[in-house]
């Protein structure tokens, strides 16, 4: 009989024969075990923070699916079964040019697999290169914004980044962009009701998204824009949209009189009351925009901020406003110092973890009266917690989370842990305007 290091040896399963094949939007990992084993694969960009569900079933061949990856990326890997571990890289494929795009729930999908719209308006040359090389991958037409200036409704003159697809303001059939249209941009501004929008069919139709963007009005903290809109009325904006957004700039449009937890907030009842069930995203800050509120200023931190309050609120898709009126002409591209560094950041991470940031969402449980926002997200047994300070001053808060159930939570790129204190409870510091991501992993199986 065997006992002790020789008894656990014979049981620990080998892993060989590992293999990774992708598309532009999936891999399949494939080993072989000494033992039959149920393993699954943790994955990542920058560290391993995915995870594939458990095989059902105990086996020596094994081939797991990694969906909902982004085009022309590299994941790093590592197998775990019973104990065994191996580890591997796998490199997505570009995207193919003429993708259908659709909606699943609340995400936008791009030939049935997740697509994580980061938007901005349209860009030409330098900045149409400084933008998709942020990982920005969805140009908006609207008027006068077109590359030449004899002719600024002429989005034809020259060729896009490979990464990007365009949402066009040509509301026909032949007129429509790869990815879609754009409707008339914050038609409750401009006193359209939702009838008199154009009329286009949904993408599950057609392929395309119609994607439209309303002021903050809707929000509850905010007067209603005029005595022609009723609240509800904006649920009938929705109606008429695959993929829905707002701005409310609590920096440049509101001097500061509007806290940064709006963001998050907005988000929230966009998701909750007036879109239930549809994508939904948030155009954030980047620069001084029209110059009013010369007084405070966009920083990296605050753009970084906003970018997880409003992920944290329910967005599963971003915009960033990145043109400006500050000098004698329109500037298509003018941020703040900083915040072009800090976008290549941001949109890497999201990038990594966008399967989990549109997956089942959850709340979380913090102090009434904290600056701290925060909701869960549960993908294949593990739980992510989204918390992010609202505030230019530090703080600590607790936080309950039911469907923690006594896991330890890695903290993403910190390189710490918490364990929690009766099971759904912990505590954690907060500098200025930072985010946290946590991360519990599934329970260890037999």
């Amino acid at each position: 009989m065997l006992t002790g290091a020789a008894a656990a040896a014979r049981s620990t399963p080998q892993i060989e024969a590992v293999a990774a094949e992708a598309s532009d939007a999936a891999a399949t990992v494939t080993w072989k075990t000494s033992l039959p084993t149920r393993g699954r694969v943790v994955y990542g960009v920058g560290g391993l923070h995915l995870y594939s569900p458990r095989e059902s079933s105990a086996v020596t061949a094994h081939a797991v699916v990694l969906p909902d990856l982004a085009p022309w990326t590299t994941y790093a890997f590592q197998i775990v079964a019973s104990g065994a571990t191996a580890t591997g890289t796998v490199t997505t494929s570009a995207a193919p040019p003429d993708r259908r795009f659709g909606v699943a729930g609340t995400h936008v999908t791009a030939n049935g697999s997740l697509f994580f719209p980061v938007l901005s308006y349209y860009q030409c040359g330098a900045s149409a290169v400084a933008a998709a090389s942020l990982g920005i991958n969805l140009f908006m037409q609207v008027p006068y914004t077109g590359c030449l200036p004899t002719n600024p409704n002429d989005f034809h003159s020259e060729p896009l980044p490979p990464s990007v697809s365009v949402l066009s303001d040509d509301y026909t059939d032949a007129g429509a962009g790869d990815a879609g249209w754009y409707l008339p941009d914050e038609p409750d501004g401009w006193g359209i009701a939702p009838e008199q929008l154009p009329q286009l069919p949904p993408s599950a139709q057609t392929g395309k998204l119609r994607v439209l963007n309303v002021s903050q009005h809707f929000y509850s903290a905010q007067a209603p824009i005029s005595d022609r809109f009723d609240r509800n009325d904006y649920k009938r904006f929705v109606a008429r949209a695959d993929l829905v957004g707002f701005d409310i700039y609590p920096i440049v449009k509101f001097c500061g009189r509007v806290p940064l937890l709006d963001v998050y907030r907005a988000q929230r009842e966009l998701m909750t009351m007036y879109a239930p069930g549809v994508p939904t995203f948030q155009w954030i800050e980047t620069g001084e925009m029209t110059g009013e509120c010369r007084a405070m200023q966009v920083t990296p931190q605050i753009v970084n901020a906003e970018t997880w309050l409003a992920i944290a609120g329910g967005a599963c898709g971003i915009g960033y406003f990145t043109n400006s009126w500050t000098g004698e002409l329109w500037n298509r591209w003018d941020l703040a110092p900083g915040v072009e560094a800090q976008l290549a950041r941001t949109i890497a991470q999201i990038r990594g973890l966008a399967p989990m940031l549109c997956a089942d969402y959850g709340e979380v449980t913090v102090p009434w009266d904290t600056s701290v926002a925060a909701s869960s997200r549960s993908l294949n047994g593990t739980l992510y917690v989204i918390a992010v300070n609202s505030s230019d001053q530090p703080t600590r808060i607790p936080f309950r989370v039911d469907a923690l159930a006594g896991r330890t939570l890695r903290v993403l790129d910190e390189g710490r842990t918490i364990k929690p204190a009766k099971k759904v409870y912990f505590r954690d510091s907060f500098e200025p305007f930072q985010v946290h991501v946590y991360v519990a992993p599934p329970p260890p199986g037999p």
